[in-house]
């Protein structure tokens, strides 16, 4: 079942990426090949799954509370769009991430990093262009206009300075090298990681009507979720191959980067993850089974081998 649910929402996904997605063939054709190398190169699509399941639960308990009959499975229509929106600022953030003047990698997706594959000044542009796409795209979504703002403050927030993505990037760069603390490790993982996993599930929320309580629920949810993944990629890191990642193995060790596993070891961060996870789904408990996907994929984030 849930090996369906992320086979689905990667091909819904995708299918919006690339209709949204200016052509290779649209001038000038170098950014639009560097972002759509980096776009396509095989990511899971978890921001846009998790969005979207988490518009699929809230609008089948809308339907469930007016109707006596079975809640409705069916995504809302349209909420693939804001999906597509998570993945590109997602993507925007990891070319950045493994430019030189950052943590400095060759391979993302198991393959060339953009930058390696069309020089530094490009990928940095079509990092950018991801990121101002999205908003254009976030912009003309199909939901009421207040949600529609609310969704954009929402990520605006998690991948801005306080709090959000480019914040726990700061401090991640700035701890390199240093003896890591609990308060200086949560900081960056609830800030670089768990800022936009949160943002994706509550922007779910928003767009199908969810109330003041259910984006509580998924907020809590989001940010349990986010930080259990971040413990497990940080586990990974020092227990994958590079072959079995995707990615360069073991930079965070070389790099002397505040992790969980430097903190705490491998077993106690994934107990940790664990319990985060328990935490995430006693949140959504009383949507029933509305909720089953959302606790599947709170499970799988953490079970998962890369």
């Amino acid at each position: 079942m849930l090996k369906q649910v992320l086979e689905q929402g990667r091909e819904a996904a995708d299918a919006a990426l690339q209709r949204l997605l200016p052509p290779p063939t649209q001038n000038p054709t170098s950014i639009h090949e560097a972002m759509r190398h980096s776009v396509f190169a095989g990511g899971k699509r978890l921001r846009p799954i998790l969005c979207m399941e988490a518009g699929r639960m809230i609008g089948a308990a809308s339907v469930a509370a007016s109707d006596a009959g079975s809640p409705a499975a069916s995504l809302p229509a349209g909420i693939e769009q804001v999906g597509a929106a998570l993945e590109m600022l997602h993507t925007y953030s990891l070319i950045h991430d493994d430019l030189p003047a950052l943590d400095n990698d060759d391979l993302r997706r198991g393959r060339p990093t953009c930058h390696k594959a069309f020089g530094e000044a490009i990928a940095i542009l079509a990092g950018d262009a991801l990121q101002t796409l999205a908003y254009e795209v976030l912009a003309q979504i199909g939901c009421p206009a207040e949600a529609r703002v609310a969704i954009i403050r929402e990520i605006a927030h998690a991948t801005g300075t306080i709090d959000g993505m480019i914040g726990g990037q700061v401090v991640d760069l700035e701890a390199e090298h240093k003896k890591p603390d609990l308060a200086t490790l949560e900081y960056i993982h609830r800030s670089k990681t768990a800022a936009l996993i949160t943002a994706s599930v509550v922007s779910g929320g928003i767009y199908p009507g969810g109330t003041a309580a259910d984006i509580s629920r998924l907020r809590t949810y989001g940010q349990s979720i986010g930080l259990a993944f971040q413990i497990v990629d940080d586990v990974l890191d020092l227990t994958q191959t590079s072959e079995q990642l995707g990615k360069t193995a073991g930079k965070d060790a070389a790099a002397e980067k505040t992790t969980y596993p430097a903190l705490f070891g491998i077993e106690e961060s994934i107990r940790k993850a664990d319990a985060l996870v328990d935490q995430a789904c006693a949140e959504l408990n009383q949507y029933g089974e509305a909720a089953s996907t959302l606790k599947a994929l709170a499970h799988y984030l953490v079970e998962r081998k890369k």
